[in-house]
């Protein structure tokens, strides 16, 4: 059997994620040197826009390819956080976040109860055939 991993593969990608990850690095320590009227503009959402966009046009735009990979990388992390975002229902800028990632609440003990009660109770007392189609 062929060996499917090349050793210049693995050196690309591992270069294309570290570049793209000191790219993004490098976005979020320039925006903290920004006033902090500027800061609270470019928080949450917008700034999740605006690295999406500076990814998509910079690496579209780009003929060197860790300038690409640099936007590339940009542009993975700015749709991460922001569907990240929208997924726990807050805006975060920092990484701590929410307690849960499905968006679901927090309910503790017990579980979600989904569905109309009155159709559960009239499904009652006929066993597990009934609920499976059977």
């Amino acid at each position: 059997m062929k060996n499917p991993f090349k050793k210049q593969s693995i050196v690309d990608t591992l270069v294309n994620v570290g570049v793209g990850g000191a790219a993004n690095v490098l976005i979020d320590y320039a925006i903290t040197l920004l006033p902090a009227e500027t800061q609270k503009t470019l928080e949450g959402t917008t700034t999740h826009i605006a690295k999406i966009a500076i990814g998509a046009l910079g690496g579209s735009m780009a003929k060197n390819k860790y300038l690409r990979a640099a936007t590339d990388g940009i542009a993975v992390v700015g749709v991460s956080n922001w569907v990240n975002e929208l997924m726990t229902g807050e805006e975060k800028t920092t990484n701590n976040g929410g307690e849960n990632t499905s968006g679901a609440p927090f309910i503790g003990t017990g579980r979600i109860r989904t569905g109309q009660r009155g159709f559960r109770r009239g499904v009652r007392g006929t066993g597990a055939v009934a609920f499976m189609g059977a």
